[in-house]
């Protein structure tokens, strides 16, 4: 029976197409999904239908930017000064959070999404610990980011990955 070593080398080397070479394991580890993301209309309805099918919640909501914050400064939108507002709620199902996130004004990424798609799954976030440098290291542009309300001192980060993995990857700062 192979090593565990082993096994994983013959499953990278097939990847390559070239089961004679070794070659270093250069995939990002993005480590478990944290969060998934559902653009809604109405977040406080969203929670309502989950809340009343599901064990989940209680439901935390959170007006972004929340007042008296500078969280604001750090709004960027397709790598431009952000302006925008949203409304979000969260729930917890087991180790994954569900955020329903609800634009209010503003250009951004949600009301893109609505527009375009209608209501739907968003995105998938990973905490890491270099956003920029998974962004970097995927070729993908920053779609929007902002400062965390729920980790002080955190950036979320959107990737331009739709086309590339079939899904918005958002990234948050692992603190």
């Amino acid at each position: 029976m192979a090593s565990s070593a082993n096994t994983s080398q013959s499953i990278t080397n097939r990847a390559t197409g070239d089961p004679g070479r070794e070659q270093p394991d250069t995939r990002i580890d993005l480590g478990p999904v944290v969060q998934v993301g559902i653009v809604v209309r109405d977040a406080e309805a969203a929670v309502a239908a989950w809340t009343s099918r599901f064990q989940v919640g209680p439901a935390h909501f959170v007006d972004w930017p929340p007042e008296g914050t500078d969280l604001a400064q750090t709004a960027t939108y397709h790598g431009r000064p952000g302006n925008f507002r949203m409304r979000l709620a969260f729930l917890q199902a087991g180790p994954v959070q569900i955020e329903f996130l609800q634009p209010i004004e503003g250009d951004n990424i949600y009301a893109d999404f609505l527009a375009e798609h209608g209501e739907g799954l968003h995105h998938l976030l990973f905490n890491v610990l270099d956003p920029d440098g998974v962004a970097r290291r995927l070729e993908a542009p920053v779609l929007q980011s902002g400062g965390s309300t729920l980790y002080p001192g955190a950036i979320w980060s959107y990737l331009d990955t739709q086309a590339m993995l079939g899904a918005i990857i958002e990234l948050r700062t692992k603190l």
